[in-house]
């Protein structure tokens, strides 16, 4: 019987005492076992780091890594890459929740697709008390979908995706200079050197939406300059004017219109 690939799980965290038990406990608890779990402590000023210990302690397969200054997600995340082992790197966020068969599917699915490269899942909404939200995402299933999206929005969920080692190899990790959108911008740099994607379609992860995460459905004008600065640049590289679009939408008169139209669909319902 052939032997099932090691997975690493790498997951970031920064002070999040409140959710990071949860989240780790949702990998430790995959139907898919062959795993090591990567905690990275961000130099965390809560209780993080002493969770993540007495989590590490319960179960060998999490390794604990305390980071001396906080280096920001990019950093962390490249630093966990060439950390882990495994034949296939997947992502995790230190205050979500991953079904218990999500890497078992996700990794079935690469096994039967080789010329995938990295595989993500749709995902429902939860807030701080894990009460379901109104909202679940239904991404583009196929490759050729979601490169039709790519220049202008973002179809992948990060911490659901699972790639191929040598996809992180192959585009040497994240850009660290990029503080906000380095999923979005590693997911097209992949594309443009042909990687391929694809997105199950059921959903396999929790996402929480609370005031202390740094992502969020508000528009902050920090976030959308640096996703406009890296379509900017890959509008330049390719002439592509799909990624023009791309830009007006991380605009704030875009951001306002496209809100008050989701709220006007809601209330017609």
């Amino acid at each position: 019987m052939t032997s099932l690939p090691l997975v690493s799980v790498i997951i970031p965290c920064y002070n999040a005492e409140n959710f990071v038990e949860s989240a780790v406990r949702s990998i430790m608890e995959q139907t898919y076992s062959n795993l090591e779990i990567i905690v990275i402590n961000d130099c965390s000023s809560d209780n993080t780091g002493e969770i993540l210990k007495r989590l590490a302690e319960k179960d060998p397969r999490i390794k604990y890594i305390e980071n001396e200054q906080n280096l920001k997600l990019p950093k962390t995340l490249n630093k966990g890459i060439k950390l882990s082992k495994g034949e296939y790197i997947a992502r995790m966020d230190a205050d979500d929740i991953s079904f218990p068969e999500r890497l078992e599917k996700q990794i079935a699915f690469l096994l039967s697709n080789s010329e995938i490269d990295l595989v993500s899942t749709n995902s429902q909404w939860i807030d701080e008390n894990d009460d379901i939200l109104d909202y679940r995402t239904t991404h583009p299933k196929f490759h050729c979908e979601i490169q039709h999206v790519l220049p202008w929005k973002c179809p992948l969920v990060h911490p659901s995706i699972i790639a191929r080692r040598s996809f992180f190899i192959d585009l040497e990790g994240y850009k660290e200079d990029i503080l906000f959108g380095e999923d979005y911008e590693l997911w097209i740099r992949g594309w443009l050197e042909g990687k391929m994607y694809h997105c199950l379609p059921e959903v396999l992860l929790y996402y929480r939406s609370h005031k202390n995460q740094m992502t969020g459905t508000g528009f902050n004008a920090n976030n959308a300059k640096s996703i406009r600065s890296f379509l900017y640049t890959f509008l330049l590289e390719t002439k592509n004017p799909k990624f023009l679009f791309g830009i007006l939408l991380q605009t704030k008169i875009f951001h306002f219109l496209i809100t008050k139209t989701y709220k006007l669909r809601v209330l017609l319902k």
